[in-house]
């Protein structure tokens, strides 16, 4: 009868006969890793209550430093959404992620800029649509003879008008914050 043998070295046994990973499987996988820890690095900045040093984070991984930066700002860079801004200004997140680039790759500092100039211009138009849809909800409310404290405050967001008007707002600006995201995907990749 033949020798027992442990399911470690069965296994062992199988992984030999698989064989090894050529040059390009073992550069694949390692990108893959890279952009694992990168993605996970951009989250966990994103997510934390308090300013993560993405430097600092980005260090730990000195051999494999410029695969995982460009991972992060990749990563980073996708986050960044029209959906962030609000009637108030640029909110946080925002303004986070902006940062989060800004102190990882200084180079794009002016795309970055373009990417602001275009959440203010978003601002404004929101603010100028949302203004003129609440004028038409007060007179339709007048016109009912609703007024006083009944009428308060009315949630603008939640009105169809906005919804439309939200949709016809946001589409060619998506579409050029898509072409800056790009922009500042290929720069990154090109350093």
């Amino acid at each position: 009868m033949g020798k027992l043998k442990s399911a470690w070295e069965i296994a062992q046994e199988k992984a030999d006969r698989l064989g090894k990973l050529s040059l390009a499987e073992m550069q694949r996988q390692r990108e893959q890793e890279c952009r694992q820890i990168g993605r996970a690095i951009a989250q966990r900045y994103l997510d934390s209550p308090e300013l993560l040093p993405l430097a600092i984070e980005l260090n730990k991984y000195q051999e494999k430093k410029d695969l995982v930066r460009q991972a992060t700002l990749t990563h980073l860079t996708q986050a960044i959404d029209l959906r962030f801004l609000t009637s108030f200004g640029m909110t946080s997140k925002l303004e986070r992620i902006i940062q989060g680039i800004a102190t990882v790759e200084p180079k794009s500092e002016s795309i970055i800029e373009r990417i602001r100039g275009l959440a203010q211009e978003y601002e404004q138009l929101a603010d100028k649509t949302r203004r003129a849809i609440e004028i038409k909800c007060r007179e339709t409310l007048h016109q009912l003879r609703i007024s006083g404290t009944a009428v308060g405050n009315i949630n603008i967001e939640a009105t169809p008008q906005w919804q439309q008007s939200w949709q016809l707002l946001t589409e060619p600006l998506e579409s050029r914050l898509d072409s800056l995201k790009q922009e500042l995907i290929n720069s990154i990749s090109s350093v």
